[in-house]
């Protein structure tokens, strides 16, 4: 068998949340219920996120209570709120607005959740928003919290899911501020990056990339932030493309590398001990003198350790021999970085590469 080397490093940064800004009160009336501005201004512009320029719309859920009640009242339940822009003084000031004006009620506690989807509602089948009320049971905060239950994340729903939280804010007779919300990543990205180290001469090729095996449904509580019951359609197994441009190849030369597209993907920390495993699929043509001198389908398997709000680089080196074409060998390791884009390293992996036997499953 004929020897090429694979070398894969793993390289991430993460997302930092986004925050609230500062906020110039704009005279609402202070027993009304407004919302301020909830994208922060400073966080870099990544592909397919929701950015400042981009967020113009979430889905708001509300209840109050107050002592003696076992039942809150819901005031807001799936309200689009919207993005709108007025001129005062020359000075353009973007302003959140809603139909229907709720009102505060002097010394019950209120509890604010929101999510926003692409800037849009979630639609039938993509998620289903539950809002889950007292049961008569003194639940915790956390279990009448917004979930999302059973939300799509594969090559079908791809996304930027961000949702926020504000709870326990008891409401005053005047002066009422508007209520903040800081939006946070829920999903994790992923994206694959190619070099190659062959001999001057030879052309790297690759094609087919994307990743499959992975959970693609689960449950998110926008209260705690955390995602639960995890699923796979094993009828119609998941996958999502990382595209290439076409044609695209790499040589052994500064600055030839091949990137991906982003993809979203639901975080999870996937575990060993169970066998459960995340797929990478790619082709490989290896191309001198415009002659095809291997043309090969591999597959790397691994359990990722993923976490909500990162972004994780699959640095894929393809390496040979000058002196012919050897057994397939490969190696990992890790390789943090951060460029300024205030994503956060990323947790290691080790990967198993190999032949992939069943290349396009999805006839992709």
């Amino acid at each position: 068998m004929k020897k090429q080397l694979f070398l894969l490093a793993l390289g991430a940064t993460a997302l930092v949340g986004c925050t609230s800004t500062e906020v110039v009160d704009e005279g609402v009336q202070s027993n009304a219920i407004g919302f301020e501005n909830v994208v922060n201004k400073s966080s870099r512009a990544v592909e397919g996120d929701l950015t400042n320029n981009l967020f113009d719309n979430f889905m708001v859920y509300g209840y109050y209570t107050k002592p003696g009640m076992t039942t809150p009242i819901q005031i807001f339940n799936a309200v689009s709120v919207r993005k709108t822009t007025e001129t005062s003084d020359s000075k353009t000031v973007n302003k959140w607005v809603y139909d229907g004006t709720r009102y505060w009620v002097p010394g019950c506690t209120y509890f604010f959740y929101a999510y926003s989807c692409g800037d849009v509602a979630l639609s039938t089948g993509m998620g289903n928003p539950s809002f889950s009320l007292f049961d008569g049971t003194n639940p915790t905060i956390d279990d009448r919290a917004l979930t999302i239950k059973q939300y799509l994340c594969d090559s079908n729903h791809q996304h930027d899911l961000v949702t926020a939280e504000n709870e326990n804010i008891t409401a005053k007779e005047t002066g009422n501020p508007e209520v903040a919300l800081t939006f946070n990543h829920a999903l994790c990205k992923v994206k694959a990056n190619f070099t190659t180290d062959f001999p001057e001469g030879y052309k790297v090729y690759i094609s087919n990339v994307y990743m499959s095996t992975f959970y693609n449904r689960a449950d998110y509580n926008v209260g705690t932030g955390v995602w639960t019951n995890f699923a796979g359609d094993n009828n119609n197994p998941p996958y999502v493309l990382l595209n290439v441009a076409d044609n695209g190849f790499v040589e052994n030369k500064t600055g030839s590398e091949l990137e991906t597209t982003e993809a979203f993907i639901i975080p999870k920390l996937y575990d060993t001990k169970i066998n459960e495993n995340v797929k990478l699929h790619f082709k490989i043509s290896i191309v001198k003198d415009n002659e095809t001198i291997l043309e090969r389908s591999i597959v790397g398997t691994w359990s990722p350790q993923w976490v909500r709000g990162n972004i994780y680089r699959y640095n894929i080196v393809v390496s040979g021999s000058s002196a012919g074409i050897e057994p397939i060998v490969f190696a990992a390791e890790q390789s943090l970085g951060n460029n300024g884009s205030s994503w956060e390293n990323s947790t290691s992996l080790n990967m198993v590469f190999g032949v992939d036997t069943n290349p396009n499953p999805a006839n992709l």
